[in-house]
């Protein structure tokens, strides 16, 4: 009988694909054949003949499944599904998320309820990741795969005349890569990254790209606005983002290339067999070891724990052997935090340093994560050809007195008024962009929070200019980094803002945006308690968003004599589930 296993993801930004992928080797070490794809890419009337299924999903948005997983979830949802439907299966969830979110996991908690309800049977328990966490999502991904290996092994062993795979073995590659450098010339002109395989994608034109805040300020903050090249109108409503495709340095491509003894195949026609994993915005049409390292892998973000777990069998030293298997281990978790996240350290990096790791081509879409699209929130009111970014450039320096640059921010960067690119724009769903909403709005906005409010206000202006806008921005200094300060000025002289509540925390201006939250405590209890307000809060993850929560259960607290704690945080539970209060941070 064939041992086999499905694993399906829902992912938004990559990490539970790339979980999925890990998961799936450590099963084919236990003789199990392994099927990985999205949930949506998955034949659903396969359900009735699979005997274990293993979903790994994250949450987006207000508690949401990610794009890749929503027919799969509507499927599951029909009310005429029999309840012993998956009385045959066996199955866990791991979901990925985000504390500094309400919404907390709520995308794997929904799916492994609605699988218990069909009559499925848990092989583990459920585990939920936190991002905000000491050890990232890794640390709570390897305790459950220990668990969950375990319990596959009990419930499903091997025949007596087979043994699990040991670590020491190297697995075949997934895939296979050929290079064509007998039947065709080189290929060296590659920079067409326009021509992909998704015909989804839509072709664009910088019309400007210019710093916004000053010279002097340790942060540059670009406005960014991008024409369609196409007659096709562009939908978009406030609370939606942008998808750009970036690419990796060329110099960064070289020093790889050179370093793996790759530069003398680079340029020649390549073609990929096998388990590919999927590839958003697509494959490019014309394809070399060059462009599928520039355009489609990712080199320089942090190595994670399964780069080593991947890597460690190509090294001829021993001792460079021992210490990436050393990295992969969960045992190994201090001393990898200390070598790669510490100092922020590449995979690139990582390369040059065990200088006798040398990859074969064919396991390098398993080493290297494959390069994943960056959304940025549109700033602008739906226009029919064009939208605006807010982006603001990553760039700093580490412990290494090494400077740090994001990969996409320092491409953008670089574009010029007249260059091409190509882009997606991503539906994200926020009720609060509905013109019917005629209450009013509380919006905060630290930092490049800024950017979806940006939308959302000029769209309220023009669809419903009665409606009361209440705007909370948060900044260091009035003349270096207030973003759209002179526009917000004109809005509130025009009438058409409402009011406008700015603090800059470097200049003993108001402090951080939640003190000037609290400070208008009388004003916020009124519209929220008996005007219906809604709140929509924007900005960086982290310690803020939890600081504005506490900050609004303090003033229901202060405002209202007969709200405890409990009762103030219930309040804005409700006014969640209500749509009221909505959170959109990164």
């Amino acid at each position: 009988m064939t041992r086999s296993i499905v694993i399906l993801y829902g992912s938004e930004t990559g990490n539970s694909q790339d979980l999925a992928y890990l998961l799936a080797r450590k099963c084919e070490r236990l003789r199990f054949q392994t099927v990985v794809c999205s949930l949506d890419d998955f034949d659903l009337k396969k359900l009735l003949d699979i005997k274990i299924l293993i979903i790994i999903c994250s949450t987006t948005g207000q508690g949401e499944l990610p794009r890749n997983a929503r027919s799969f979830w509507k499927f599951m949802l029909r009310k005429k599904l029999p309840l012993d439907l998956l009385e045959h299966l066996y199955f866990t969830t791991f979901g990925l998320g985000d504390s500094s979110y309400p919404q907390f996991n709520y995308a794997a908690k929904k799916i492994h309820r609605r699988l218990l309800q069909l009559g499925a049977i848990e092989i583990s328990n459920r585990a939920e990741s936190d991002e905000q966490a000491p050890d990232g999502i890794e640390g709570f991904y390897m305790e459950w795969e220990k668990v969950l290996i375990s319990n596959l092994n009990q419930k499903f062993p091997l025949p007596e005349n087979l043994k699990e795979i040991p670590i020491s073995e190297l697995l075949p590659a997934r895939n296979s890569l050929t290079i064509h450098t007998t039947k065709f010339k080189k290929l060296i002109d590659t920079k067409d990254s326009l021509n992909r395989s998704d015909n989804t994608l839509i072709t664009g034109q910088i019309l400007h790209n210019e710093r916004m805040t000053s010279d002097d300020h340790f942060q540059d903050v670009r406005n960014v606005l991008i024409k369609s090249n196409s007659d096709l109108q562009l939908h978009y409503k406030p609370g939606d983002t942008v998808a750009l495709y970036p690419s990796n340095d060329p110099r960064d491509v070289q020093t790889l290339l050179d370093s793996q003894g790759w530069d003398n195949i680079a340029d020649f026609p390549l073609s990929i067999q096998g388990d590919l994993p999927k590839v958003e915005g697509g494959l490019l049409q014309k394809l070399t070891l060059r462009s599928l390292i520039t355009y489609h892998l990712d080199i320089v973000s942090i190595p994670k724990r399964s780069f080593f777990l991947n890597a460690w069998y190509f090294a001829s030293d021993e001792r460079e052997r021992e210490k990436l298997l050393e990295f992969s281990k969960i045992e190994g978790t201090q001393e990898l935090y200390d070598y790669a996240n510490r100092p922020r350290r590449s995979i690139l990096e990582t390369i040059l340093e065990f200088f006798s790791l040398k990859i074969p081509v064919d396991y390098i879409l398993e080493i290297f994560p494959i390069l994943k699209p960056r959304l940025f929130s549109i700033s602008s009111k739906p226009n029919d050809s064009t939208v605006e970014l807010t982006v603001a450039i990553v760039e700093y320096k580490t412990m290494l007195r090494k400077i740090r640059r994001g990969i996409c921010t320092r491409w953008l960067k670089k574009l010029k008024a007249g260059d091409n690119l190509v882009f997606h724009i991503r539906e994200q769903n926020l009720q609060i962009g509905k013109p019917s909403v005629n209450v009013p709005l509380i919006m905060i906005a630290p930092g490049t929070g800024i950017a979806p409010i940006k939308s959302l206000i000029e769209t309220k202006i023009q669809t419903n200019p009665n409606i009361e806008l209440y705007l909370f921005t948060g900044n260091r200094y009035h003349d270096k980094d207030f973003l759209y300060g002179e526009l917000w000025n004109s809005l509130l002289h025009e009438g058409k803002l409402t009011k406008l509540f700015s603090s800059f925390s470097r200049e003993g201006k108001g402090g951080y945006v939640q003190e000037i939250l609290y400070k208008e405590k009388a004003l916020l209890n009124d519209l929220i308690s008996n005007r219906n307000a809604i709140i929509y809060l924007c900005g960086s993850s982290g310690k803020m968003p939890n600081q504005v929560r506490i900050t609004f259960t303090t003033i229901f607290e202060e405002c209202n004599e007969d709200v405890d704690n409990e009762k103030a945080n219930q309040m804005l539970l409700e006014m969640e589930n209500q749509g009221r209060y909505i959170q959109e941070t990164w």
